[in-house]
């Protein structure tokens, strides 16, 4: 953890600022997690949902859940984070996939960042062209899509972010879309840069807006824009 320990007691800090800085809860979100968290997740506990699912958490996600916070009060008791905040250790891990989640979850990721869109048709192939697919067929479909990645916050409707648990992009977070539009990888390299450039936005004023702001699809320093539509 002593590799993250600047960056986390940074984070602590601009906790504190960004609940200031936006005290009328005007940032998407806000007015569900109130930048609260919950207490910090035990070593034992985190120790048992990597023996559970057979992976080992990236560190990044890791130090926050063991330093800063596991859980709150938004959607899901999730803690204070982008969207909806960020899902307690456990909760949700199904989201993506329905069936055998302990199967797919340590299986390395067949997507990653700047994939194409024939590449992204390609995956969802089989399940576009067979109508009368059964569900233990779909399921096994997605479970291929989606695997290596844990579901980790709401951002509303069918729209959620997940974070890589294997592979050379183990630690990034990934924007997704239950219906399967094609995924947007965040631009931060690990979970705790994504999560320390929400709260710099919140803290800058950028994320304080009448209309709803879509953090992470776009790069630092551009208009955070809407998720394109299929």
């Amino acid at each position: 953890m002593y590799l993250h320990q600047a960056q986390l007691e940074r984070i602590k800090i601009k906790l504190e600022e960004a609940k200031r800085v936006d005290f009328q809860c005007k940032v998407f979100g806000a007015n569900r997690h109130k930048y609260r968290l919950g207490k910090t997740a035990s070593l034992q506990a985190v120790e048992q949902f990597e023996n559970q699912y057979s992976i080992q958490l990236p560190e990044c996600y890791k130090a926050f859940i063991l330093n800063i916070g596991n859980g709150g009060e938004s959607y899901a008791n999730s803690a204070a984070g982008p969207f909806y905040g960020i899902y307690p250790l456990g909760k949700n891990v199904n989201e993506l996939i329905f069936s055998e989640t302990e199967k797919y979850i340590h299986q390395p990721p067949v997507i990653f960042p700047d994939m194409s869109d024939e590449y992204w048709k390609m995956l969802n192939q089989s399940i576009e062209e067979n109508e009368s697919m059964t569900d233990e067929a779909y399921e096994t479909e997605i479970g291929k899509i989606f695997g290596g990645l844990l579901p980790i916050g709401s951002q509303g409707c069918t729209y959620i972010h997940a974070i890589v648990v294997n592979g050379i992009h183990k630690g990034r977070v990934v924007n997704l879309d239950l219906d399967r539009q094609k995924p947007r990888f965040t631009f931060e390299s690990n979970f705790l840069d994504w999560y320390e450039r929400w709260l710099d936005e919140v803290i800058s004023g950028q994320l304080i807006t009448k209309s709803p702001s879509w953090f992470g699809y776009a790069m630092r320093g551009e208009d955070n824009k809407l998720p394109k539509t299929k």
